[in-house]
């Protein structure tokens, strides 16, 4: 159950409401229940999308390997509403279901390889420990360059920040939103 109220356009201040309107001009659709809650600062919302959306649409890390390292994040840590969002959204950029099912167990299944191996350790290690050992971080630079790694980095960090608003404050999923 939400701990925080999930804010609509109109319940913002006048003068950022331009917020709102921006999301909805980027995204194509109105801001979802993370969105909403964090709304409850304005401030935050502003800089919280503006990240949100270069990790999403700035980065040169291949989208599929970005998913897969945020699912990571989502499932150990128990935020459902990441972890539904974006099993919906691998699926839309081609990961296959077999491979989503088979997350739990990514370091034995043969449904991966290793580069998306080495992108899942790294995230459970950096989810579970925030230490990440050397041959993890070596196994990264194997195949990705600095600025890729940096923008892995970074991923992992700010949905591990996302899960810790979506659990603490009980955010649900949008209704009818659920696994495809």
């Amino acid at each position: 159950m939400a701990k925080l109220p999930y804010l609509n356009r109109n319940d913002l201040p006048e003068a950022d409401r331009f917020i709102w309107d921006d999301f909805v001009k980027v995204r194509g659709t109105a801001p979802g229940n993370i969105h909403r809650t964090i709304a409850n600062a304005p401030n935050l919302l502003r800089r919280f999308v503006d990240l949100a959306n270069e990790l999403r649409n700035g980065t040169q890390l291949d989208p599929k390997l970005r998913e897969l390292a945020l699912l990571t994040v989502g499932r150990l840590t128990g935020a459902e509403y990441e972890f539904v969002h974006h099993w919906n959204m691998a699926l839309r950029l081609g990961l296959k279901r077999e491979q989503l099912e088979q997350l739990a167990h990514f370091e034995s299944s043969a449904e991966f390889n290793q580069d998306e191996r080495a992108v899942m350790r790294y995230a459970a290690e950096a989810t579970n420990s925030v230490k990440v050992s050397d041959a993890t971080f070596e196994a990264l630079r194997r195949f990705l360059d600095n600025r890729r790694v940096m923008e892995l980095v970074m991923n992992v960090a700010v949905y591990n920040a996302v899960a810790r608003v979506i659990v603490p404050c009980g955010v649900e999923l949008e209704p009818g939103t659920k696994k495809n």
